[in-house]
Formats: C-alpha cells, structure tokens, sequence
C-alpha cells in the first residue's frame, strides 16, 4: 500500500510539474505580460508543498553487505592499479620519443611503417579506391549517371 501511494504522489509530483514548466521561463522585457490583479499565484503554492514530498522517499544508504562488496573491488582498484597504470604509461611517454607513435599523425616511425607496408605487393595498392575493381569504366558510368539523376 505504501508503494502505491508513494507511486500516486510522483505521479501528482511529475505532473505539476510538467504544467508548471511554461511558467518557469523568463520572458524578454517587450514580451513581458501585463500583471494579474489577483494576489493567489498556484504556480507559488505548488512550488511551495514540493519539498514536503521529499521527505517521503528513502534515505539514499548503502546496505552493510553491498559496501563491503563494493570496497573490495574498488578501494584496490582506485589505489592501486589505476595509478599504478597512470604511472606507467607516463614513464613511458616521458622516457622514449617513440612512445605512441601509432597515435600520432605525421609521426617519422609510423611514415617510415607505412611506406614499407605499401613497397609489399600485396599492399601496394591499399588507398587507391578504385584497386580491385572488376570493370572500372563500368564503375565510372554508373557513377556519372547517379550524379547526373542527383544533379540539383
């Protein structure tokens, strides 16, 4: 039952609130709108009994075994072997120019790589597009008549 009525008042919760959101926003000085002449603002008086619903949710705590679970994997996890790995990767950048080549453009070692990957011919011809077409012409018309049914 409990549930329920915790189920009913999110429900009432999220829908004042998705009616009450086209008054939240600001209008800009010459949009602004002509004053009420009534003294009762609802929008005021839902916003004010808002906060009496949070103190029907749960307190947000960890059960006793959850926390000696989760303190197992990540107390070594966060000491240890995430710094441990920073570490290591930094000595390593620091102590070689060389280090992650791979990930940078332009690199001496990984131009020097590519251009004796491409001297093998089996790799020779790896970024001409057209490499391995059966009937390029073909290809080519196609492609001209695509472009020329696109054509704006």
């Amino acid at each position: 039952m409990a549930r329920n009525s915790g189920r009913v008042l999110a429900v009432a919760g999220a829908c004042a609130a998705v009616s009450l959101v086209g008054q939240c926003f600001v209008p800009g000085p010459l949009a602004a709108p002509v004053p009420e002449l009534s003294n009762f603002n609802p929008a005021l008086a839902a916003s004010a009994a808002l906060p009496v619903l949070t103190m029907l949710a749960e307190d947000a705590e960890a059960k006793y075994g959850d926390s000696r679970r989760w303190s197992a994997v990540l107390v070594p996890l966060t000491t240890l072997v995430i710094p441990a790995v920073a570490m290591g990767i930094f000595t390593i950048y620091v102590s070689s120019d060389d280090a992650f080549y791979q990930f940078r453009a332009g690199h001496p070692r990984g131009m020097r790589e590519e251009k004796e990957l491409y001297s093998n011919p089996l790799y020779a011809g790896r970024k001409n597009p057209m490499e391995g077409l059966v009937n390029k012409d073909d290809f080519e018309k196609g492609l001209d008549e695509a472009w020329e049914r696109a054509k704006p």
